[in-house]
């Protein structure tokens, strides 16, 4: 089978981890880079041809595929054109900035029969995944709630190098929180209502430092969730699941999810549950280890956008899916600064039936 020629469109800090990836593919050609600094990119990529100008890139290199790394305002512009030249497109989190542009790409990748994936690579993660399939055994048997921390102190350096972070929208809650969310969607379930508090008391800045959500899934499971990013602690996904060197590895779980017959912890994937199906405060509950195994989520991210286009699987998560989980992340934004239950049916249903989400 042919490889896939493939363009990537942003070579930023993930526009360049994804090079790196291609770089080791057989299944992949690469055949062009498309980025503003054009001089820098030439030189780390001297057989590559490097175009100042990703509509350049789409006309003179013409890709199957392209990954589109660049910053996320510029992301359904983007995937628009792609989509018009009948160009399949794994597009990074999160898929737009807002969901009128994402509506905007939607429309556009339906019409042209395009092939997308949504770069949320945890899903990807093999721990990911065997939490999922315990879940979908009903390992804990129904689930009832889950609580969740994304805790850790951001250095000034990383205000002083990007001021935009430190106004409205560069907070934890746009910035962090999307993995979170579509996390819990992909494992737990679809999120139906979110309420949210924030806080910008330890840092003064015009946007939140810290906040807390609670969250309501279809399934009838409640969720907390506290994010900041102003406390010192061990409790993220990246420190548990060791996938960034900025974040060392802590190896302790911060989710904590319960149901009727038991409860599991992640990402050290730790299950509770007590002898013989027991569902009593009276008796012991006893731990048990579950190993998952480690791969590269990028290198999986790879392998399925690979079979995507190829027709073979159908999409982990199509364009809508990765509105859905943008819908769920601006919601809880709103809901802190209005102070309200925001009911998420209506904006779901705005994106297309949930039936049509694996056929983008």
């Amino acid at each position: 089978m042919k490889n896939i020629a493939i363009g990537v469109i942003g070579a930023g800090l993930v526009g360049r981890k994804h090079l790196r990836k291609l770089a080791e593919r057989s299944d992949y050609d690469l055949v062009g880079i498309a980025d503003v600094n054009v001089d820098q990119v030439e030189a780390e990529h001297p057989k590559t041809s490097v175009f100042a100008n990703y509509r350049k890139l789409l006309d003179e290199a013409r890709p199957e595929a392209v990954i589109i790394a660049s910053p996320n305002q510029l992301h359904a512009e983007t995937g628009i054109e792609c989509a018009r030249r009948g160009i399949h497109i794994l597009i990074e989190k999160p898929v737009t900035d807002t969901l009128e542009s994402a509506a905007a790409l939607l429309a556009e990748v339906r019409k042209n029969g395009i092939r997308s994936l949504v770069g949320h690579h945890r899903r990807h993660h093999l721990q990911v995944r065997t939490l999922k399939a315990l879940l979908g055994e009903g390992r804990i048997g129904d689930i009832v709630g889950v609580s969740a921390i994304w805790a850790t102190h951001k250095p000034q350096s990383y205000f002083e190098v990007a001021s935009w972070r430190s106004q409205a929208g560069g907070g934890p809650v746009l910035i962090n929180l999307i993995h979170e969310i579509d996390f819990l969607r992909f494992t737990v379930g679809e999120i139906r209502a979110v309420e949210a508090i924030a806080s910008n008391r330890q840092r003064g800045f015009a946007v939140e430092d810290t906040a807390a959500a609670l969250i309501e899934f279809d399934n009838g499971a409640l969720g907390t969730f506290f994010i900041s990013d102003s406390a010192v602690s061990p409790w993220t996904m990246e420190q548990g699941l060791g996938e960034a060197m900025e974040f060392p590895f802590s190896g302790q779980g911060s989710y904590r999810l319960m149901g009727r017959c038991g409860a599991l912890e992640f990402p050290n994937l730790v299950q509770w549950a007590q002898a013989d199906g027991a569902q009593n405060w009276n008796q012991p509950i006893q731990a048990r280890h579950i190993h998952a195994g480690t791969i590269d989520p990028y290198v999986a991210q790879l392998d399925h956008f690979r079979d995507v286009i190829r027709g073979t699987a159908p999409s982990l998560q199509p364009v809508q899916d990765g509105a859905r989980s943008l819908s769920a992340t601006l919601a809880i934004a709103e809901a802190a600064s209005a102070g309200r239950r925001i009911d998420l049916r209506d904006r779901y249903a705005a994106l297309g039936p949930a039936a049509s989400l694996q056929r983008s």
